[in-house]
């Protein structure tokens, strides 16, 4: 994500993009919290004239439903929010040129290669974006000077069920997945009215077809 933004704002002494956070969501290890908490607490100490921080849109799952990493997201929201220049920025799941293997594109696509069996659940959904995409729309947001929302989701329009994008996968790597399909999960809610306003103007359509046209650049075989 740093290098993704550093040709836009690597030498912007006024904004800080905050891209040193726990980068795996089944993280559980206080002592990584505790890392990010005290580096998000340093950074705003300096107050730059604009803060960005990522969090992650599964923030809004009912408080039962968050799992260690998600709470620990909110709470970094509040402290980033507690800076007047701050925007939140809240990710779905990020596709891109990273060996990262948490990330859910990777995950599914080196189970499919490797014929790995993994289980899918039926009713959860899930929402991809292209990291080119965030870079271009959050850029327009970090230096637009329009009245926007201080947290805004960057997301796909439409979010779709696991067993379609595992789908969306096969046809794009040209071989089957070995995967037992269970009944659990829920719907994801993300509002994209200012993502895909900010796309429209910028030529970015994140709208139907979206998921499987970023999964085809990035993992289509050939």
């Amino acid at each position: 994500m740093a290098r993704a933004f550093e040709p836009q704002f690597g030498s912007d002494d006024g904004v800080v993009v905050f891209a040193s956070g726990v980068s795996n969501s089944l993280e559980t290890r206080s002592t990584e919290f505790a890392r990010e908490d005290a580096l998000l607490r340093e950074w705003l100490a300096t107050r730059p004239r604009r803060f960005i921080y990522f969090s992650s849109c599964g923030v809004t799952a009912p408080q039962a439903s968050l799992t260690p990493y998600m709470r620990h997201k909110k709470r970094m929201e509040s402290i980033a929010l507690s800076h007047a220049g701050s925007l939140v920025i809240r990710l779905p799941q990020v596709v891109g040129p990273t060996d990262n293997p948490h990330t859910l594109g990777n995950f599914v696509r080196d189970r499919i290669v490797s014929g790995e069996h993994f289980t899918v659940w039926a009713k959860a959904e899930r929402n991809l974006i292209d990291i080119c995409d965030i870079v271009d729309i959050a850029t327009n947001l970090i230096r637009g000077t329009g009245e926007n929302p201080r947290v805004i989701p960057i997301a796909a329009r439409k979010s779709l069920l696991m067993p379609q994008i595992v789908a969306l996968f096969e046809r794009a790597l040209g071989r089957p997945a070995h995967c037992s399909i269970i009944e659990a999960g829920s719907p994801m809610d993300i509002d994209t009215t200012t993502a895909c306003a900010v796309g429209l103007r910028l030529g970015i359509d994140l709208g139907d077809g979206y998921i499987e046209r970023i999964i085809r650049k990035y993992y289509a075989r050939g």
